[in-house]
C-alpha cells in the first residue's frame, strides 16, 4: 500500500463535499484552544507530521506555545467509531474513549480534535470511501460528546492531493444534510 493516492471516487466525493460546504476552511478562532487540544489522529507517518504542524498553526492565535495531546492509532477518528471496520481489536473504540477521558482529567483539556485523512491505508484496506470514513467519524464524534460532558469535539479531514496537502473542518450540519441527500448510510 506504499504510495497511496486518492481514488477517483474520493476525489469526486471531496468535490461534492466542498460544493455542499460540508468541508470548510478551518477558522481556528472558533475553537477554544487556550488550554490546548486532544488530537485523535491516524499514525500514518506520511500524514501525521503535516496534521500535527497544521494543528500547531491552528493554536497560534490563542496560545504562545502549542499544547497538543496526541492520541494516534491506525485510522484516527475512524477507529473511535463504535464497531469500526478498521479495528482488529474488539472494542478498540473503548480504549480511545478511556484515553480521551484520562487526557481530559490529567491535562484539563476540553477540546477534542477528531482527524481522519485521505488517502488512508486503513480505510482503503476495508474498501471505505471518504463519505463512509466521514460517517464513521461522525459516529465517533457523537460518542465522544456523549461520554464526555462539556467536551468540545471538532471534526477534521486531512487530504493529501499528491501535489499539496490540506486540512478541512467538517461542518456537522452541512455534512448531515449532504449525507442525508446522498443517502449515505449513517450507521447508528
Amino acid at each position: 500500500m506504499a504510495g497511496l493516492k486518492l481514488s477517483p471516487i474520493d476525489r469526486q466525493l471531496i468535490e461534492e463535499l466542498l460544493e455542499a460546504n460540508a468541508l470548510q476552511s478551518v477558522n481556528e478562532h472558533l475553537l477554544d484552544q487556550r488550554n490546548g487540544a486532544i488530537t485523535v489522529t491516524c499514525a500514518d507517518g506520511d500524514q501525521f507530521p503535516d496534521v500535527f504542524w497544521q494543528h500547531t498553526k491552528f493554536q497560534q492565535t490563542q496560545r504562545q506555545n502549542p499544547r497538543i495531546h496526541a492520541l494516534s492509532w491506525h485510522g484516527g477518528a475512524l477507529a473511535c467509531a463504535p464497531c469500526s471496520p478498521v479495528n482488529k481489536i474488539k472494542r478498540a473504540d473503548s480504549v480511545f474513549m478511556e484515553q480521551i477521558a484520562d487526557a481530559r482529567e490529567i491535562k484539563g483539556i476540553d477540546l477534542v480534535a477528531l482527524y481522519v485523512h485521505g488517502p488512508c491505508g486503513a480505510a482503503y484496506r476495508k474498501r471505505l470511501n471518504i463519505a463512509q470514513v466521514l460517517a464513521h467519524q461522525h459516529r465517533a464524534k457523537r460518542k465522544v460528546e456523549t461520554l464526555n460532558h462539556g467536551v468540545q469535539a471538532a471534526s477534521f479531514l486531512h487530504i493529501d492531493y499528491g501535489d499539496k496537502k490540506r486540512t478541512y473542518f467538517v461542518s456537522r450540519k452541512n455534512w448531515e444534510a449532504w449525507a442525508q441527500a446522498k443517502r449515505v448510510r449513517m450507521i447508528a
